[in-house]
């Protein structure tokens, strides 16, 4: 039998953000516009003592996108964003992972996950 483990934390945050090319029957998504974002980041280990204490993953990830103002930035782009700063922190600490995974949501509502492989 074979197992897997991971840590997720989850947060929140206000941001604005717009979508200039929005098809015409979005077009309120042209404009600025405020969501309040809800992030899930999991990340792989490999027993239960774990590498990475996931409050310390928590403080971290909090303060990957401190902006409000996120410009034109998808879901997509908050998520993966999240996930190179963490590759990049824990490559420092000598940790190589397989694969990181980060779900945004827009008011928990609508939202997109990003897998990376680094």
């Amino acid at each position: 039998m074979s197992t897997t483990r991971s840590v997720t934390v989850r947060w929140t945050q206000v941001g604005f953000h717009r979508w200039p090319e929005a098809p015409p029957r979005r077009d309120y998504l042209t404009t600025r516009h405020r969501h309040l974002f809800h992030f899930e980041l999991t990340v792989p280990v490999e027993h239960n003592d774990r590498f990475i204490e996931f409050h310390d993953l928590l403080d971290f990830a909090r303060e990957v996108i401190t902006d409000k103002e996120l410009g034109r930035q998808s879901c997509e782009d908050l998520a993966e964003t999240v996930i190179d700063a963490v590759v990049v922190d824990l490559d420092r600490q000598g940790v190589t992972l397989n694969e990181l995974t980060c779900t945004c949501w827009e008011d928990n509502e609508v939202g997109a996950t990003v897998v990376k492989t680094p």
